[in-house]
């Protein structure tokens, strides 16, 4: 069992990702719009406004795709699958988009 992890800053990738996973028999995908941390210290602390440029210019997109793939050949095709997907986009990556798998021991629903 695996905890796929997907990092998204092209919005175009989020629908690609999802419908992978819907294909891949792995349709309970959660995602989150998120920010980087260093974004919110620029903005919430002044003092921090330096840090501007450790943040890649152009992200203006942000999501997390998180969901557990019970089946550990069907977790390593998503993978395979969605680092595809970038490649296939523009050719090449640019390295913005990160996606990876974490083992899970246990899950509970409750």
């Amino acid at each position: 069992m695996q905890l796929f992890l997907a990092i998204l800053h092209r919005e175009e990738l989020l629908d690609e990702v999802l419908s992978t996973l819907v294909e891949l028999e792995a349709p309970d995908a959660v995602v989150v719009e998120s920010r980087s941390g260093l974004e919110l210290l620029e903005r919430d602390l002044p003092i921090f406004a330096g840090l501007r440029s450790l943040i890649p210019s152009g992200i203006d997109f942000s999501s997390l795709v998180v969901c557990v793939i019970e089946d550990d050949r069907l977790a390593g095709e998503a993978l395979e699958a969605v680092s595809r997907l970038e490649d296939g986009q523009r050719g090449e990556s640019d390295g913005l988009n990160t996606v990876m798998l974490v083992p899970v021991s246990a899950v509970h629903h409750f």
